[in-house]
């Protein structure tokens, strides 16, 4: 839409140009009517110049966007739950740019912080809902599982963001027996975050709480859980793609 109103206003432009130079070649004042003509073909001459410079790069830029895009719908169709990887990644497409290893890192990313506000949620719920002391030993249960699952799952991304200061991370330093330790690291922990929101769907699913309750705290954990199973997918694509 952009592009189309961008090439009409040129095209108007140049339109009104020529018109207005066959006006003053046609007037009496010929000497001024030349110096003007000048002027103007020179005018668009430069107009012409900055619309051969600025489109390309526009359209490059669209098309760029629409192809980081595709892949990441290609990518999202080899997971377990493609709707949700779509939705959830979409949106960095244009910083993914086609590269597994930016999308892996992007799910990963987004799985974590998902987790992340899920633990925080279901400390305050286990706070605010009156429980029974056995519903709060289930409570307690599931927190810790998915306060263990936010801790694998970041100990994944600092691998996948090239590593951070601390010493027990392995630091990507170009070598590919030392990318695929860190590959094998990641796919581990993330099937080990995985297991633990599992465990906390278990726990939650022997608590005798309000069904409301219940069924709003499991619905964010089965996200996080399908969010992680899809960061999962992709983090082996990206170990194929890397073996290739």
């Amino acid at each position: 839409m952009e592009k189309k109103r961008k090439e009409r206003f040129f095209y108007i432009s140049i339109n009104l140009v020529l018109k207005f130079i066959k006006v003053l070649i046609h007037t009496k004042r010929d000497q001024i009517a030349r110096k003007v003509s000048i002027c103007a073909l020179i005018f668009l001459i430069i107009v012409l110049q900055l619309c051969s410079y600025f489109n390309p790069c526009s359209a490059s830029n669209g098309y760029n966007h629409r192809k980081s895009k595709g892949f990441v719908e290609m990518s999202c169709r080899a997971t377990s739950y493609p709707k949700l990887c779509l939705k959830s990644l979409a949106r960095r497409a244009s910083k993914i740019k086609g590269n597994p290893e930016l999308l892996a890192n992007a799910a990963l990313s987004t799985t974590f912080f998902a987790a992340q506000t899920t633990s925080r949620l279901l400390k305050d719920a286990s706070r605010i809902h009156s429980l029974k002391p056995n519903e709060v030993a289930a409570m307690v249960d599931c927190i810790a599982d998915l306060s263990d699952s936010v801790q694998k799952l970041q100990m994944s991304t600092k691998v996948m963001d090239g590593g951070t200061k601390n010493n027990d991370v392995v630091r990507v330093d170009g070598s590919d027996d030392v990318i695929q330790v860190q590959i094998n690291d990641i796919q581990m922990w993330v099937n080990m975050a995985l297991e633990e929101e599992e465990n906390c769907m278990i726990a939650l699913a022997n608590m005798n709480v309000k069904g409301r309750v219940k069924k709003g705290i499991r619905k964010r954990i089965v996200k996080v859980a399908h969010l992680t199973s899809n960061a999962l997918d992709l983090v082996k694509s990206f170990a194929l793609a890397h073996n290739k």
